[in-house]
């Protein structure tokens, strides 16, 4: 029992949440412009439906018209038409297929089931009944079998037949121009928007003028000058549909009974109705006098003629003639019973018998009288033949003239499928099922009535009154669609609103759809509110658990009023611009622009972001205002590089104080001074150099040497040395082989006195040179010769054959034995010393 309640509680929460969650297809899509759609249906077609039905007086077409009305609703208002099949709502996106009969509205995909279904079970059944080709009966005549309709299918409103091939697979708009219409605003649902353009019903040479739209077409309203039909009036112009029109005047012409006159109005000419007036009129025979219409002179009495032929023995037995009996008695030539023998004798005279034998053709069709010629009819055949039943199971002799039927009973399924025929010795002529279906129909209400048939049952075609909730309109829908039909109620709303607004939406199913109109209460700031009503949204609450079924979970309450909208004028904090803020977030706000504010320096601007300041009007330098932290950026002196010390300040800068180090023209001493003791505004450009070429002498002599590399006489000074031709330095000479030498000016020197002549001691001292030098060649290449004589016999005797050397094992092995002594010693003494030292670390620590 717990989990039967638990699964209980569960299926009624799923309930109330489809129940809540449930909503019409008008609110799942939004509402149409149906006038203006209208409109736009209409413009090539010059007059409504309902005026032209209106305007012929005839029920044909005014039918058609509402008929198109009605379709145009049902395709507006989304939901409104239903599906037969599947008993369903049949919505604006969804796509259809539409009969071209009765024009009713299905879904695509139920009619192709629909469709499949049908034209199936036909096949199963005509399989089924192949193997019937026919029988003999007990007559041993051929019965053929029954002839099988062609597969087909019906449209499940009208029954109107469609073939196999007609089976919808796409969707396409009513006229059938474009395939899978788009679903436009503008447009009637599941239409193209092109002109229909089908041929007029009936048929009157014109085509439908209408935008593509569901339904029939409405009346021809084009204009044609056509006289009445009696031709009596003159021709004027009417609508196409009016042109068999009738004039208000009577016929007047003479009928065929040659006394009256015609009192019918307008009419085609020569199709005068038959005269209705009466007259006494004789019958054939001229014995009876009768009022009757003139149309109809001629009748007949119920008097036999009895008028005697030429024999005066026999009357004319004919019911009343006017034609002349004639003179001849028929009797006067006469033939046996049997028709064997004629013979012409008095027509009062009794024939006789001939004696043969009958021969008649008995009612069994097979044998003939055996009997003598006799009157009156032929006995029953009585030969004895072996018959069979009619259901060819069963064999009997009988009389030819009795029937056999057996007691087995017919097994074979009747044409619904469902039930036996059950009919004794049936023969396979089995009659149609007369069992009532008694299936339950779509609508779950009624059961189908309909004799008993294959495939599914055609759709309940009851229908059942709603009223919507004011009950001010009514709409008959299909049974089984009272809880979902949609009906399109142009009445407002009764239902007390919930919040303070008026009502302003229609008639409705349900609760009430959310107010959509503005608040219009005025909000905290003072400004009015303009955001969606909302003293009355629905929101959720939590139900207590022990009735948590029943409760409902949802309630409305008064929200407060959303931020405000309205645009504010306001400021920015450094008073750069005016912008249009929403009322709630209206406060002074950084602009995100420079503050730009001229600085103390006056040369540069407050570079920080739009910032508080005391005076917003002033755009001179205030608190929170960044200081300038640049330099100075006045242009020094020409030649001066250095940048001023001081921060960014107006000009002018004070003298460079900055003190220039550099080594003077000489490169030995330094030279200290200061920039502007060098350069300013003052002097020209040779001046400063002339100053710059005093600073920089150190006052000694001249460190660089003339070409003749004697030292400059000159004090220091920048360039070249000057006057290098008053040099009269000393410059020593020689002869060619050093030996003699001289100093003489430098002035001769450049002269071109560079060399002395040798004598012959020079001579007799480079001879004594000559003779050394080759002797020393001698010895070197005597030294070389007696190099490679070595090296050519070590090489002679390394790959040379060598001869074999004795082993030396004994003194290899004496010499093994021998003990190295100094090793021993030197390790003995390193392990003393290592033992000291650890005695000695010891006895430190302790």
């Amino acid at each position: 029992m717990e989990k039967f309640n638990k699964a209980q509680q569960k299926n009624l929460a799923a309930a109330q949440k489809l129940v809540e969650a449930y909503a019409s297809s008008s609110e799942d899509e939004g509402e149409l412009d149906e006038k203006h759609i209208l409109d736009l249906l209409y413009k090539h077609y010059q007059s409504l439906p309902q005026g032209a039905g209106k305007a012929t007086g005839n029920k044909q077409n005014d039918n058609n018209a509402n008929r198109t009305a009605t379709f145009l609703e049902n395709t507006l208002h989304s939901g409104a038409a239903t599906c037969l099949i599947c008993i369903g709502s049949i919505r604006r996106v969804e796509s259809i297929w539409s009969c071209k009969s009765c024009y009713c509205f299905f879904h695509l995909n139920c009619i192709q089931r629909w469709a499949n279904d049908s034209v199936m079970q036909m096949k199963v059944k005509a399989e089924q009944q192949n193997g019937n080709q026919g029988h003999y009966n007990h007559l041993g005549e051929y019965v053929p079998a029954k002839r099988q309709k062609a597969a087909h299918w019906c449209c499940p409103q009208c029954r109107t037949e469609y073939q196999p091939t007609e089976r919808p697979t796409q969707y396409e708009c009513f006229c059938g121009k474009e395939v899978n219409p788009a679903q436009q605003p503008y447009l009637v649902p599941h239409s193209c928007g092109e002109i229909c353009g089908k041929l007029l019903q009936p048929k009157c040479g014109h085509d439908c003028k209408l935008l593509c739209h569901p339904g029939p077409c409405p009346p021809c309203a084009q204009l044609a000058n056509n006289s009445c039909l009696c031709g009596k009036s003159p021709a004027r112009s009417v609508r196409c549909l009016d042109k068999n029109w009738q004039c208000q005047q009577t016929c007047q012409t003479l009928l065929s009974c040659g006394k009256h006159k015609c009192n019918q109005k307008c009419h085609r000419r020569g199709q005068c109705p038959p005269c209705n007036s009466q007259s006494s009129q004789p019958c054939n025979c001229k014995r009876e006098v009768k009022v009757v219409n003139c149309s109809q002179p001629k009748w007949q009495c119920t008097n036999v003629c009895g008028a005697l032929y030429n024999c005066g023995q026999h009357k004319c037995e004919k019911i009343c003639h006017s034609a002349d009996c004639g003179g001849d008695c028929p009797l006067s030539v006469r033939s046996c019973p049997c028709g064997k023998s004629k013979n012409a004798s008095g027509c009062n005279e009794e024939v006789e018998t001939c004696g043969d034998t009958c021969h008649k053709l008995l009612s069994c069709g097979n044998h003939t009288c055996t009997q003598r010629c006799h009157r009156g009819p032929c006995n029953q055949c009585l030969v004895r033949t072996t018959k069979k039943c009619r259901c060819g199971l069963h064999e009997k002799e009988l009389p030819c003239s009795k029937e056999f039927t057996c007691e087995a009973k017919c097994k074979q399924m009747r044409d619904c499928g469902k039930h036996a025929c059950n009919r004794k010795c049936c023969g396979y002529q089995c009659p149609p099922c007369e069992k009532i279906c008694g299936k339950q129909l779509n609508c779950n209400k009624h059961k189908c009535q309909s004799v008993c048939h294959n495939g599914p049952c055609y759709p309940c075609k009851l229908e059942s009154q709603v009223n919507c909730r004011c009950g001010k309109t009514r709409r008959s829908v299909p049974c089984g669609r009272e809880r979902s039909a949609r009906i399109a109620c142009m009445e407002l709303c009764r239902i007390s609103s919930k919040c303070h607004h008026a009502v302003k939406h229609r008639c409705h199913k349900g609760e009430c759809p959310p107010c959509a109109q503005p608040c219009g209460q005025t909000n905290k700031c003072g400004h009015i509110c303009k955001a969606h009503c909302h003293s009355a949204i629905r929101v959720n609450k939590t139900a207590d658990a022990s009735n948590r079924a029943a409760a409902k979970k949802y309630e409305y309450r008064p929200l407060p009023h959303p931020q405000c909208e309205e645009g504010v004028s306001v400021s920015c904090i450094g008073g750069h611009e005016l912008a249009t803020w929403p009322c709630w977030n209206s406060k002074p706000s950084s602009c995100a622009r420079k503050c730009a504010r001229q600085l103390r320096c006056g040369n540069h601007k407050c570079q920080l972001v739009c910032h508080t300041v005391p005076d917003p009007q002033s755009m001179l330098q205030q608190v929170g205002c960044a200081n300038c932290e640049q330099g100075c950026g006045i242009a020094r002196t020409k030649g001066c590089e250095h940048s001023c010390n001081k921060g960014c300040h107006p000009p002018p800068c004070a003298p460079c104080s900055f003190v220039i180090k550099s080594k003077c023209h000489c490169g030995l001493n330094q030279i200290i001074y200061k920039c502007h003791e060098l350069y300013n505004d003052v002097d020209e450009e040779q001046q400063l150099l002339e100053r710059g070429e005093k600073l920089r002498c150190c006052g000694n002599r001249c460190l660089k040497n003339f070409a003749c590399g004697h030292r400059c006489i000159t004090i220091c000074h920048s360039g070249k040395c000057p006057n290098p031709e008053l040099c009269r330095k000393k410059v020593r000479i020689y002869c060619a082989c050093k030996r003699l030498k001289q100093e003489i000016a430098c002035d001769k020197h450049r002269a071109g006195q560079t060399s002395l002549s040798c004598d012959d001691n020079c001579q007799a001292e480079r001879a004594k040179v000559e003779a050394t030098e080759q002797q020393q060649l001698a010895r070197k290449k005597q030294l070389e010769e007696e190099k490679n004589r070595i090296e050519l016999e070590k090489f002679q005797q390394k790959f040379a054959k060598r001869k074999p050397r004795e082993r030396k094992t004994i003194e290899v092995d004496l010499e093994r034995s021998k003990i190295d002594w100094q090793r021993w010693a030197n390790y003995s003494v390193a392990l003393l010393l290592v033992l000291g030292a650890l005695g000695v670390a010891y006895y430190a620590d302790s």
